[in-house]
Formats: structure tokens, sequence, C-alpha cells
């Protein structure tokens, strides 16, 4: 009796004394901060999302015609950067290349995000304007701009 009182004393010890084996974190892998370790969903996903601008050749050719010099991008009436006219892609350019006009959004706990989009010529006339949407499940969008 004495000895299944010990057994059962250091069986219950061991339970409690083991750390838990369910780990929570981010299981979304799609987020910044996914945890492939994660068992169960803590709610603390992040996420982010990049879109590219660009535009072809004959859009460059076509700007030039019309003596347009250079170009501003503005998203959320923010500057993200600026071309000359004479700058363009032979084919949509990878995410992250330099020398692309490009912005990556902190979305916090969304997967997408909708903003507007102006691009402003030299003397200030608008060239183009939309909206584009930062989706966390896409990573980086490319926008294709064409004149």
């Amino acid at each position: 009796m004495k000895k299944q009182l010990i057994l059962i004393t250091l069986g219950l010890f061991s339970v409690l004394a083991l750390p838990s084996c369910k780990k929570e974190g981010c299981t979304d892998g799609s987020a910044d901060n996914f945890n492939a370790d994660a068992d169960s969903d803590d709610g603390t996903c992040s996420y982010s999302a990049s879109v590219n601008f660009w535009y072809n050749q004959q859009t460059s050719q076509n700007l030039l015609a019309d003596d347009i010099i250079s170009l501003t991008f503005y998203i959320d009436n923010q500057v993200i950067g600026s071309y000359a006219s004479n700058v363009f892609f032979n084919s949509s350019p990878d995410c992250g290349q330099s020398s692309v006009v490009s912005k990556t959004f902190d979305l916090g706990k969304s997967k997408t995000k909708t903003a507007s989009y102006k691009v402003i010529d030299d003397i200030g006339d608008e060239i183009w304007t939309g909206t584009v949407t930062f989706d966390a499940s896409v990573g980086c969008t490319n926008y294709n701009l064409t004149y």
C-alpha cells in the first residue's frame, strides 16, 4: 500500500511539474510573426504588404513624347518616390528590387488595406490615380501603369 501511494504521488508530481506541451503563437503563414511551432493561435498575428509601381518602354516613350520629364508617386497623399520618365522596366520588377517605386505598409492585425494613389508629373498634372490594395496573403503586388 505504501508503495502504491508513493507511485501515485510521484506520478501526480510528474504531471504537475511538466510544462504545458501546448504552444501558443501566430499560426497564420502569411503573418510577419508566424510561429511554425505554435499549436494554437493566440491572436497576435501581425501583417505587412508591399506594392510596386512600374511601366514599360512604350509608356516611357509616350510620357517623353508629351514632354513629361519626371513623375512623383503618392499613396494617401504622401510621397513614396519618383522616377525620371525615361526609367522603365521590360517586365514586372521583383519585390524589393532597387530603383523601383515601392511602399510597404504595416497592416497591424488586418490582412488587407486599400489606399489611394496618384502620380503627378513635373508640372503638377495628375497622370494616374486610383486605389491600391495591400494584401498580406500576396505579399507584394505590382501595378503596371500604362500611358
